[in-house]
């Protein structure tokens, strides 16, 4: 038995040692440019070897996807324990999560990638993309809870559904993320000519913007009062 475990133990760090790998050759290639012979060859291993973890580049991809969303989720669920106001954790997991992309661009990255992968039907079966998809979810789950906290405790206007609202906040979110990347690598630039703008700008306009839009009129009168 102990031997079994410790077989399972060296599996497991290969892996992570892989998908380590993975994410330093995707920050510097981009996903497109990095290869299966490529990862192979900086992790050390055989490609066969690899092949063993891994069938294929896209599983591979995915399996960054899912650290990084489980990553993410447990940033988030930290912010959802607190004992705050609705529209205040809403600004709280917006700001966790444009952080969280800032410091970790190459799981955007590889968030995006597993979308192109729903987009073109081309996703793969397999355990890691379903943990991929529930955490996904569970991201979902963390804004809409939010916005049910806000519209119990008042700080939130409750005529939207929040399951709705939920979708627009983590649409537009992912926009303003993809505009911000798109301007990193110089696409589209001929919309972008002469306007000055970072991720933090963006996304942080937008939570003034959602925040006004979606704040009970109460609440915000009350906290003028504060101040």
């Amino acid at each position: 038995m102990e031997k079994k475990n410790r077989k399972a133990r060296e599996r497991e760090a290969r892996t992570e040692h892989i998908i380590d790998v993975a994410e330093v050759l995707i920050s510097e290639k981009g996903i497109e440019n990095t290869t299966m012979d490529e990862i192979a060859e900086r992790a050390g291993l055989g490609k066969g070897t690899l092949y063993l973890h891994f069938k294929g580049k896209t599983v591979l991809f995915l399996a960054i996807c899912q650290r990084g969303s489980a990553k993410l989720n447990r940033l988030l669920g930290r912010i959802l324990a607190q004992d705050l106001p609705g529209i205040v954790l809403i600004e709280k997991l917006g700001k966790t999560y444009i952080g969280f992309i800032k410091d970790n661009p190459v799981y955007f990255t590889a968030f995006s990638y597993y979308e192109s992968l729903i987009d073109s039907q081309n996703m793969v079966e397999g355990a890691i993309a379903e943990r991929c998809e529930e955490n996904a979810q569970e991201a979902m789950n963390y804004i809409v809870r939010a916005l049910q906290i806000g519209m119990h405790d008042g700080s939130i206007k409750s005529d939207v559904d929040p399951r709705e609202l939920g979708l627009i906040i983590w649409g537009a979110s992912k926009g303003i993320m993809n505009m911000a990347y798109l301007k990193k690598s110089r696409q589209r630039e001929k919309i972008m000519q002469g306007v000055e703008f970072s991720a933090e700008s963006l996304f942080g306009h937008f939570i003034d913007l959602i925040g006004t839009g979606m704040m009970h009129p109460d609440y915000q009168s009350k906290n003028e009062l504060k101040q």
